[in-house]
C-alpha cells in the first residue's frame, strides 16, 4: 500500500492511476487567450488539488517568469489567460494529470465504500470503456487489438473481488453468533 493517508491516493495506487507530471511549451499568436494542453478529455484530466495545479511561466530575456492564468478547465485541459498572448511569446506550462479526476475517485469511494471497493468501481468503469474498443489496422501496418486490455482488466477485477470477499477489509463470518459457538470449545 502507498504511504499516503489520503483515500483518493490509495485508490489511485491500487488502480495504477498516480498523478503524472507533464510540461509543454505553447506559443502565442497575438489573438488567442485560451490554449488546449495535450492532456484533458477525452482520455485524462488535469489535477487541481493538493498544490498540483497548472503553473505558467512566460519566456523573458533572463529565462522564465511566472505568469498567472485566469482560469484552468481541468477536465478539458484548457488554460485561459486574461488577454491574448503576444505573437511568438513562449509560455511554459507544467502540470500534473491522471486518467480519473478527483471527483470520479470520490464517486468510486462513495459507491465502493472502501479503497478496494473504489478500485473495483474504477475497474468496472475501465471495462465499459474497453468494451467500446475495436480491433483495427491501418495501411502502414499498424494494428491494435483490445484483447489484452480485457484480459488485464479481468485479472485486476478478479484480484480485487477475491480481496474484497476474502475479508481483508473487515471481520468476516457467518450468520451464527460467535458467543453461541463458544460453548463447543470449553
Amino acid at each position: 500500500m502507498p504511504l499516503a493517508t489520503d483515500t483518493a491516493l490509495q485508490v489511485r495506487f491500487r488502480i495504477r492511476d498516480q498523478l503524472r507530471y507533464d510540461a509543454e511549451q505553447i506559443h502565442g499568436d497575438g489573438t488567442a487567450s485560451a490554449f488546449k494542453l495535450k492532456q484533458g478529455r477525452p482520455f485524462s484530466v488535469l489535477s487541481g488539488t493538493g498544490g498540483t495545479g497548472v503553473t505558467a511561466s512566460i519566456a523573458v530575456a533572463a529565462g522564465w517568469s511566472a505568469t498567472g492564468t485566469t482560469a484552468v478547465e481541468h477536465v478539458l485541459g484548457r488554460v485561459i489567460f486574461g488577454g491574448a498572448i503576444s505573437a511568438n511569446s513562449a509560455i511554459l506550462m507544467d502540470y500534473q494529470w491522471s486518467v480519473f479526476s478527483d471527483e470520479e475517485i470520490g464517486w468510486f469511494t462513495a459507491v465502493g465504500g472502501s479503497v478496494v471497493g473504489a478500485a473495483l468501481e474504477a475497474v468496472r468503469t475501465l471495462e465499459s470503456d474497453a468494451a467500446r474498443l475495436a480491433r483495427w489496422g491501418s495501411p502502414d501496418g499498424s494494428t491494435y487489438d483490445p484483447t489484452q486490455t480485457f484480459a488485464n482488466l479481468a485479472a485486476m477485477k478478479a484480484q480485487l473481488l477475491a480481496e474484497k470477499m476474502g475479508g481483508e477489509e473487515g471481520p468476516a463470518g457467518s450468520m451464527e453468533s460467535w458467543s453461541e459457538n463458544q460453548s463447543e470449545y470449553l
